[in-house]
């Protein structure tokens, strides 16, 4: 967002970069989905929204978990801590 409170488009690399973390996404999500547990209890404190229609909640691994993560902050261009890198 621009000081002045505009919405600015995001750059060329932040769109390469958000495609690519979306590419990664389906790719973990393809490969955990299956061994994650479904929380059954946070939809059903849901109900009667129709919550159950748009959210799916899964609780990946933890190893899963820090495996999307540490892949995540990579292709956004972060360090380990979650500060930017060098370019």
């Amino acid at each position: 967002m621009a000081r002045d409170g505009r919405a600015v488009p995001p750059s060329p690399e932040k769109r390469r970069r958000l495609n690519e973390l979306a590419d990664w996404h389906q790719e973990w999500a393809r490969r955990n989905l299956d061994r994650a547990e479904f929380d059954r209890g946070r939809a059903r404190a849901k109900s009667p929204s129709d919550y159950n229609l748009h959210y799916l909640d899964v609780n990946p691994s933890a190893d899963a978990e820090d495996e999307f993560q540490a892949r995540a902050r990579e292709i956004m261009g972060l360090g380990p801590d979650g500060s930017r890198r060098e370019a």
